[in-house]
């Protein structure tokens, strides 16, 4: 009887110590078509491709967006539908809306790449629209990105500032710390991973978020730390379909395997 009850009590060792292996590595996220989810009282929404995957690429938003609009946006859709085709799945995030990069919008998408890394979609790339490129910069500081597509990218708050259409909703967002905002993010700088595959579209028409100021300046930076950078020149204002390149974004991100 004892060595009935060491061996029952062996497999249920074994037991626990299968389940906690299964659930700090979970295999390849293999749940097609859209979820809706919410983390930490922020509604998120991911897509899975059509087969088993590990590859998650994370939208960061624009103004004006939520996780569920981004996917019905006409501009985005191709994109999103290429890379779902080719088997990433897409995430998105509302992070509490309009937030420019401050550390309560930054903290929603920590805690969305913690969720999916927990469904085993371990391998992340970014793309980050305009104003979303204060966040999804933020995250090469804490996750292993990758590879980084910057659409119309605002990298310089000031810049952004100064033009005065967006003024109103930076000042709401940081308030009495908006001084010492303006100064950590324009532009922003962070560590960039060597090596690291980044491409900007961004046009020198672009009156919504200056090229020079913002795209050529960051990915200056880039460069000079050790990232990969391509920077490709659209033509237009902020809204021009030429910012948007299902197939560039593609091959960026099959590029960094």
């Amino acid at each position: 009887m004892r060595r009935i009850a060491a061996i029952l009590a062996g497999v249920v060792v074994l037991a626990v110590v299968a389940i906690v292996y299964l659930a700090q590595n979970p295999g390849p996220y293999d749940k097609p078509g859209s979820k809706p989810l919410t983390i930490q009282g922020q509604a998120a929404v991911l897509v899975g491709p059509k087969t088993a995957t590990r590859k998650v690429v994370i939208y960061t938003h624009g103004a004006g967006e939520t996780a569920a609009r981004a996917f019905g946006n006409q501009q985005m859709a191709p994109i999103f539908r290429t890379l779902l085709e080719a088997g990433y799945a897409v995430a998105a995030d509302d992070a509490h809306g309009d937030r420019w990069g401050d550390p309560t919008s930054y903290g929603d998408y920590a805690r969305l790449v913690e969720k999916l890394q927990g469904l085993g979609l371990t391998d992340i790339y970014v793309i980050a629209r305009s104003m979303g490129a204060f966040n999804g910069l933020q995250l090469l500081q804490t996750v292993g990105v990758k590879a980084w597509a910057g659409i119309v990218p605002a990298c310089n708050l000031k810049s952004i500032y100064d033009l005065g259409r967006f003024a109103p909703s930076i000042r709401a967002v940081y308030g009495p710390k908006l001084g010492e905002a303006l100064r950590a993010g324009s532009p922003v700088r962070i560590d960039y991973r060597r090596g690291l595959p980044m491409r900007f579209w961004s046009s020198p028409g672009d009156s919504v978020v200056p090229k020079a100021l913002n795209t050529d300046l960051c990915a200056r930076d880039a460069r000079k730390r050790g990232a990969k950078v391509t920077v490709t020149t659209t033509g237009g204002d902020h809204g021009d379909n030429s910012n948007y390149d299902p197939a560039g974004v593609l091959k960026l991100f099959e590029s960094a395997g």
